[in-house]
Formats: structure tokens, sequence, C-alpha cells
């Protein structure tokens, strides 16, 4: 990397010229003083409309051999090549913010990255090139990882007995960073950092003024409705299998059920949910792909305990305001989960409501249509007393008892570290809620299932929800220390002075799945997942209510 701006020849002049035009026209546009998270999320809605890819926040999985040991994540990927940095930092880009750029470019195997400083009077930039080789920057790259909860430290000696790998590679990565030095004219000319007198003869586009209908004056924008869905559309698309028949843009979602024919008895399970107030959090956080996860995984698991396989799913989302890349944010993120579920994301609605919502305010809600065959349904006959509770563990509060969250760290930056968590509040509170489906559906499709029945934890915790699957003359027992807590439930209650028992009716408390397995096939279920489980309780004779001891 040079010290002074010079002229260099890389597979991405073309790309990283025009990102760093639009990088200029974000900073004409919103001059100093927001979040780098409002630069960030201009910038790449000015790269779809130039019909560039792009992902905000996009997650990279670190590996040591066959452990995840934890995430980095990237402001913007572009075109799944370039890797953007945006800081909205008052003073000079520093060797922290290019070491962190030289991190995410050695993570992806991008040969170039941009590192955007949108905090000054102009617009500073650098232009980063990939050093060679990698494996020099294994200690750093370790020292910027964010762990999942409950993992233990990264440990490494000096030189680290295997290599890292990651989850996002380029496809760049095999091509040599920096080509033979040319002349300009041969190549588009990107300067490695600009000075404030240059960043001023950079051409920018200024915005076209539109008229406004009166739709538009009572605050409903149908353009924006429409900016919308081109943003989402290649997401929604990439969940569709042969099977639907059509998607976004009909008046209905078409799903053939063709399939269905060769089920002897199929069962249709359907189920609608929505995230509640952890929306307010993700858009104090400027995060919104978390929680298209949130709604799709939340409903995966509320038909799962009924033995149900996932076909489609319909999300619905309202607000105050249209912004097309919340809304494409949310809706990009519902479209993974879906993806990692094998089910198509069939269809929804975008609904602009004035009046109704208050500025800047928003609601997200889904719909899941899935299939068992009747005699496969959950819970199955012969739930007893005797038959113990197998805990498997949540990704944290998943989705419910945001509202008393909120109230607790009310006064509490969202990146704030506590010594316990180990990683911003914001990442603890914003984990998607996980879903089970890929972990159980193995072992709960067997015609020879050890388990006879699933319980979701969801709003309720253990004493609302355990009792919806018990027939009557039969109680649960849950047992308290029997699992590990984490440490965020901990931060929760001790914060807020809540007690025990609220805790367990508000909250899953690391808890979010429970299964019901007879005790002689309990061995045989916890060995079938490959994860840590516990046994938390027993079922009882009594009342179909739980009893926490």
């Amino acid at each position: 990397m040079k010290k002074k701006p010079g002229l260099v020849r890389t597979p991405l002049d073309e790309l990283t010229y025009k990102v760093n035009g639009l990088a200029m026209q974000v900073h004409r546009e919103l001059k100093a003083g927001h979040k780098e998270v409002v630069y960030q999320r201009r910038l790449a809605e000015l790269c779809r409309q130039a019909e560039l890819r792009v992902e905000m926040e996009k997650r990279v999985e670190v590996w040591i051999g066959d452990q995840l040991v934890g995430y980095i994540y990237i402001d913007l990927w572009i075109e799944e090549r370039l890797v953007v940095e945006c800081k909205a930092l008052n003073h000079d880009l520093t060797d922290d913010e290019l070491s962190q750029v030289l991190v995410y470019l050695a993570a992806t195997g991008a040969p170039v990255g941009i590192l955007y400083n949108f905090g000054r009077s102009s617009l500073e930039f650098r232009r980063v090139l990939r050093p060679q080789p990698v494996q020099d920057w294994q200690k750093y790259l370790l020292r910027g990882v964010w762990r999942p909860h409950g993992s233990p430290p990264i440990l490494v000696s000096g030189e680290a007995s295997q290599p890292i790998r990651f989850s996002v590679v380029s496809p760049l990565a095999s091509q040599p960073s920096v080509l033979q030095p040319t002349s300009p004219e041969k190549s588009v000319p990107v300067r490695e950092s600009a000075t404030e007198s240059e960043t001023k003869s950079v051409p920018v586009r200024e915005s076209v003024k539109k008229s406004v209908d009166h739709y538009a004056a009572s605050g409903v924008s149908i353009d924006a409705g429409n900016r919308a869905v081109e943003l989402m559309r290649d997401a929604v698309r990439s969940t569709y299998g042969p099977e639907v028949l059509a998607g976004i843009g009909a008046f209905g979602g078409l799903y053939d059920a063709a399939a269905l024919k060769g089920m002897r008895s199929p069962v249709l399970v359907a189920s609608t949910d929505g995230v509640g107030t952890k929306v307010k959090l993700a858009a104090a956080a400027g995060r919104y792909r978390s929680i298209g996860h949130d709604i799709v995984n939340h409903c995966i698991d509320d038909i799962l305990v009924q033995g149900a396989r996932p076909l489609f799913f319909l999300d619905y989302f309202a607000t105050s305001r249209l912004d097309p890349q919340i809304v494409a944010e949310v809706v990009t993120g519902a479209a993974e989960a879906c993806r990692a579920a094998g089910m198509a994301l069939l269809g929804g609605e975008t609904a602009e409501m004035p009046g109704v919502y208050a500025d800047g305010e928003f609601d997200l809600a889904g719909t899941i249509v899935g299939v068992v065959e009747r005699e496969s349904a959950l819970p199955r006959p012969g739930v007893c007393p005797g038959d113990l509770l197998v805990g498997l563990r949540s990704s944290g509060p998943h989705t419910n008892g945001y509202s008393l969250i909120r109230r607790v760290f009310a006064d509490v930056p969202l990146d704030m570290v506590f010594p316990e968590l180990g990683i911003p509040l914001a990442d603890a509170l914003l984990e998607p809620h996980r879903s089970y489906l890929n972990l159980l559906w193995p072992v709960v499709s067997s015609p020879s299932s050890p388990v006879k029945a699933l319980a979701h934890l969801t709003g309720g915790g253990f004493f609302e929800n355990i009792p919806r699957v018990l027939p009557e003359g039969v109680g649960a027992v849950v047992r308290r220390g029997s699992w590990p807590a984490p440490a965020l439930f901990d931060l929760i209650q001790t914060r807020g002075g809540v007690d025990s028992s609220e805790m367990h009716r508000v909250f899953n408390m690391g808890i979010g799945m429970v299964a019901v397995v007879a005790p002689d096939r309990v061995d045989e279920f916890r060995a079938a997942l490959g994860e840590p489980t516990w046994i938390i309780g027993e079922l009882v004779p009594g009342e179909r209510k739980v009893v926490l001891e």
C-alpha cells in the first residue's frame, strides 16, 4: 500500500471508480454529522440503483479447522468482490481503520477495498490493496472476531496450528491483487486517497426533483414501494424452486402442491406471528436484516413442534413512511432464512400507513404454511409421567421480552460491551431467533423418532408453552440450574430487578426448544443431535401446569 496517491491497475478498477463516484454523491447529499449506518445505507441504495449487487452488514463466518470461532462483519460487500467500510469519524483515517479493511480483505479474498470517512468537511477515502501473504494477518483477524454467546476464548500461540478459513470468498481471490503498472490511458485512474481539492473535482450527479402527486402529499409514495420491490426482487426469487408458479409481482403466490399427492394423508399446518418490539432495537442499531431471519425462524419453529416441514412463507411489513432500503434489508434477511430452510418466500405485503404508525415506526409479521403426515404429527400419543424434558440451547432472547429488555437497557448505548457479555450489547440483543429445523428434522421425521412432543419457548416462557403439549392429568417440573443460563439473562435480571419466576415466564433463559422423550431413549436422542443438550426436568402426575423448582 503506497504512502502517497498513485495509479495502479487491478481487476476492480471500473467497479471502484463507480462506487467512489456514488460515495461522493452520498457525501454531497448528507454532509457531515450522521451515524455511520446512515451513510452506509444511502451508499447501498445508490449502488443498487446503479444495478450493483450489494449486501449490508455481510456476516463472514470465521473457522479454525472444523470449529466455528465467530464472525466478522463487512459494512458493504459489493458484487461479491469489493469490501467497502464506511466511517463517521471527524479525524484522519488512521492505521487502525486501514488495518480493519485489510482484515476484511484477507477474510474475503478480495483484491482491493475502499474505506470512506464521511465525518469530515469533505469526503476522505483510501483505496486499500490486500497484503501478501494473508497468513501473516491471522493474529489481527482473531482480534477482530465477534464470538457467539457462550463460546470459549480463542487460544492462539505465536503461530496458529491450523489456518483460519472463512465462509465468504471473492471470485477474484486466486488472481494477483495488483497487476503490472500501466499508463493511465490503459486503466481507469483510481487513486489510493483523495485530498479535499480532488474530492471537489469529482463530478457528482444531482438528484432529480420529481413532481409530487396528491397521494404522495398525503404521505404515501407508490414510487418508494416500487423501488423497495426492485431492491428485494433478486433475494426473493433466490428462494424459488420449480414448485413456485407465480411469486413476486403477482396478485397472489401460486405454489404447485402436486408433490403432496405422494403423501398418504397430508395435513397442512399454518401459523402467523410477529417480531414484536425487537424491531425498535433493530431500528436504533440500524441493523434490519437480522429481524428478517427472526420472523421466518420463529414461524418455522412454531410449525416444527407439530412435526411439519415448511412449504412457503409470506411477510408483511407496515410503516409510517416507506424507506426502500430498510424494507429490502428486512426482506433480504427473510429470504436468507427461507433459503436455509428450503422453502419459498412466496409473497408479501409492504404497507405505508401514515397516521396509523408514528413517524419512524414499523412492524413486521409473517405467515408460514407447512405440511405433515397425519400419523407423524406432534405431539404423539404416549406422553406420560416419567418422560424427561430435554432442553436445546437458544441463540438469545429470540423474539420475546423486548419491551422489558428495552426498559432495562434504556440508558445504555447499544455499542457498550459489558464484561460478562464480551460483545457489544446490540450483538447480544439482535442475535437472530434460532431455527431448529435442520437440527431436529432428521430426528422428528423418522417413523421411529424418540421425540414424543416439542415445545417452542416463546411468549410465556416455560409456564405457558410446555403445558400446550401435555395431555390431561400430566404436569411438568422444571429444575432451575440444570442448564447454564447465558450471562445476558443474569444481566437483565440484575439490572432490572426482575425475580426468577418472572424471568422464566418472560424469557427462554437460554432454552429455545424443549423435547419430551422417554427415559430409555433420551441418550439416543441427545446423541443424534450432536450438540450440547440438558435434561431440565420431567413430567409428573397432576394438572397441565409447570412447577419451577
